[in-house]
């Protein structure tokens, strides 16, 4: 098990508290979630700056897994990272990762930081591959998740849609634990 909270000392001296997200931090993830820039959210498979949406992310479905951890600085949530994985079937044994850090957070190695704690927490729970879907050309998330040991598996030409209905080739990276 591992313990929260910890402390993150960014590249830049602030103190990032790193903790398990609860039902109760709902309003301060709609908070980050509807701050960042249009660009930001463009990459996110939900609109997570509605309050129903947030609601049911927090309450994971009958057989899944999930770990959620947030980086609060202050009282403002600046990042969030998850894990889920189905606990039956043919996928028991793989992960999905989700990772996102503030704008004026990125380089500061939050990111890495958040990024390793959820491998961590994948190893506790026995998962064998940890997965990550992308944008393609989100070229910010592809750095962070080759500089955490993910590697390319494929990419399906214009599969996903942005918030404006755009399409985009969705990248398929993959982690063996």
């Amino acid at each position: 098990m591992i313990r929260y909270p910890k402390v993150f000392r960014a590249r830049d001296g602030r103190a990032i508290v790193v903790k398990t997200a609860t039902p109760d931090d709902i309003n301060p993830l709609l908070t980050f979630f509807t701050s960042l820039p249009e660009e930001n959210r463009m990459h996110l498979r939900v609109d997570v700056t509605q309050r129903d949406v947030m609601r049911r992310r927090m309450t994971p479905p009958p057989r899944w897994s999930v770990v959620r951890l947030i980086g609060q600085f202050g009282d403002q949530v600046v990042a969030e990272a998850s894990l889920s994985h189905r606990t039956y079937g043919l996928e028991s044994h793989v992960g999905e990762v989700r990772l996102l850090v503030a704008d004026d957070l990125r380089g500061t190695g939050l990111a890495t930081f958040l990024g390793r704690q959820i491998l961590a927490h994948a190893v506790i729970m026995d998962l064998e591959i940890i997965e990550a879907q992308l944008m393609e050309d989100d070229l910010h998330a592809v750095r962070c998740a080759e500089r955490l040991g993910f590697e390319r598996e494929g990419v399906l030409e214009n599969f996903v849609k942005d918030i404006k209905g755009n399409y985009h080739n969705l990248l398929i990276m993959s982690l063996n634990i």
